[in-house]
């Protein structure tokens, strides 16, 4: 992911944006998803997912206010 962000910020995407598609795409990838849904009841998962999206779009408006000071 991280070669993927470095063409994407070079093309002009923002960088909250690309902490973001990082965050979530490592964090809910369809591999996980499925390991975690044979184990675990349906719920938990959802769970799980919206926390973790949730969290990407919270670090990426983190990272998007943070970016004039990097």
């Amino acid at each position: 992911m991280i070669p993927i962000g470095t063409v994407l910020l070079a093309k002009g995407m923002s960088l909250g944006a690309i902490m973001a598609l990082i965050i979530g795409g490592a964090g809910a990838s369809i591999p996980e998803l499925t390991l975690l849904a044979s184990i675990f009841k349906p719920k938990l998962v959802a769970i799980f997912t919206v926390t973790i999206f949730a969290v990407a779009i919270l670090s990426g408006f983190i990272f998007q206010i943070l970016q004039p000071i990097l």
